[in-house]
């Protein structure tokens, strides 16, 4: 089972791909600062916040509940813990 935080990286490759994104541009676009998305990126935090997912959506061009209309987000898929 993957963790929350791989999920979100893996949310955030698959977009960032489609649009042609780097990490410094996703942080321009979203107000989420670049150490934190790089962070993210190499799986350092463990705790992604809503307001991140919020903001980093936003960046995206997308809603949060986009981002998270995954069945890897699923209680069933998550590790929990």
């Amino acid at each position: 089972m993957k963790k929350i935080a791989d999920v979100v990286v893996d949310r955030l490759f698959k977009y960032m791909n489609e649009q042609n994104l780097t990490q410094y541009k996703l942080a321009q676009l979203s107000g989420v600062p670049f150490p934190t998305i790089k962070s993210i990126m190499q799986r350092r935090t463990k705790d992604i916040t809503l307001k991140t997912i919020i903001m980093l959506s936003d960046g995206l061009g997308i809603t949060p509940s986009e981002f998270l209309n995954n069945d890897d987000f699923l209680a069933i898929n998550i590790e929990l813990n």
